[in-house]
């Protein structure tokens, strides 16, 4: 699809503002250039479409969009050539105590943690170049030493992502039930897909609303 679409997508720019008009769209990017479309299908999750000054949209459909917030967390994984851990009969899952805060088995041979918003800071404040052997050790602490030799090692900065701003909802009390039911939903020419991915399961949830979006965009014409 990139390449199909060629200098028509830009890289490495924030959305930074829409103004949603029947008859023309107009969006702004972060480096200030102006962009015009017929519709337009926001595929945000959350964190970022929160910063996103939004005009000619309902405002209750803004504010239900809008009253999600994300965990500024960050997701470590360690892929290995065998899941080495059940040779003790362990099953790869733990609650941690260190700068992980839970561990759980990705795949055949993954080892993925999440970094929770609590220790968050903490990873933020360690040397990007001792990021990676520290959270291994504590990986060895739990699984074995043979936690510290992964063929590769993936460490994602959710929380400070320009283009996440989060990973996991935090959802303090009562806000459940104060996003609503148009959460998710459209206001032609403004559909929407991914923004609720998060309740769903990330995957999940967007490629459901992902479809819902695009069935309504085109249908609509």
């Amino acid at each position: 699809m990139g390449r199909e679409l060629g200098a028509r997508i830009r890289l490495g720019s924030p959305v930074a503002a829409l103004d949603i008009r029947p008859d023309r769209c107009v969006v702004r990017l972060a480096t200030g250039e102006v962009l015009t479309a017929t519709a337009v299908v926001s595929a945000l999750p959350v964190g970022p479409l929160r910063s996103v000054a939004i005009s000619g949209v309902g405002e209750a459909r803004l504010a239900s969009l809008h009253r999600q917030r994300h965990a500024t967390a960050a997701k470590f994984a360690a892929v290995y050539d065998r899941p080495f851990w059940r040779d003790a009969d362990l099953n790869g899952l733990s609650e941690a105590e260190g700068v992980l805060g839970s561990t759980w088995p990705q795949n055949e041979g993954v080892l993925s943690a999440l970094v929770p918003p609590e220790r968050y800071g903490v990873l933020l404040g360690t040397p990007p170049q001792l990021r990676a052997p520290e959270l291994l050790a504590e990986m060895a602490g739990l699984f074995g030493d043979e936690a510290l030799r992964p063929t590769a090692c993936h460490l994602r900065l959710w929380g400070t992502d320009p283009w996440t701003q989060g990973y996991v909802t935090q959802w303090p009390p009562g806000e459940v039930m104060a996003v609503g039911p148009l959460h998710g939903t459209h206001e032609p020419p403004f559909y929407v897909c991914g923004s609720d991915q998060w309740v769903a399961g990330y995957m999940e949830g967007a490629v459901r609303t992902g479809r819902a979006a695009a069935e309504e965009a085109l249908r609509r014409g």
